[in-house]
């Protein structure tokens, strides 16, 4: 169970989830809630719009990546400006983020070519 403050901020401007592919920054997108609501996924009736980020937010993105323990082939940071205004960490999708790639579809081809670049390395050195 996660308990934290309402942060008011995300019924009005949204979540951003910024896609990461081996620690680059490839593409992102604004989750908003429906009217009324708070909650971003479309399950709930959130919306998905294209998000231009700033290079301050790019940054950040890639500092919750390199504060892993471990590296990975992909990863969804999920942020928002929280009632302070201050950018903050929401998640770390690491296991099975939706990735969205209809939003940026070179994305996919630049998974592909990460994971056969790590299936080489693995197998090559056996």
């Amino acid at each position: 169970m996660l308990f934290q403050e309402f942060q008011y901020r995300i019924q009005n401007q949204g979540e951003i989830s910024f896609i990461m592919i081996s620690g680059k920054f490839t593409h992102a997108v604004l989750k908003k809630a429906k009217a009324g609501d708070f909650r971003v996924q479309d399950d709930f009736g959130g919306s998905l719009e294209d998000y231009h980020l700033s290079k301050n937010e790019i940054e950040f993105a890639k500092f919750a990546i390199r504060s892993c323990p471990k590296t990975h082939i992909y990863a969804r940071v999920d942020a928002f400006y929280d009632n302070e205004n201050e950018l903050c960490l929401g998640e770390l999708e690491l296991i099975e983020p939706e990735l969205w790639f209809q939003k940026c579809p070179a994305t996919s081809d630049i998974l592909a070519e990460e994971i056969y670049l790590l299936y080489k390395q693995i197998f090559n050195n056996e």
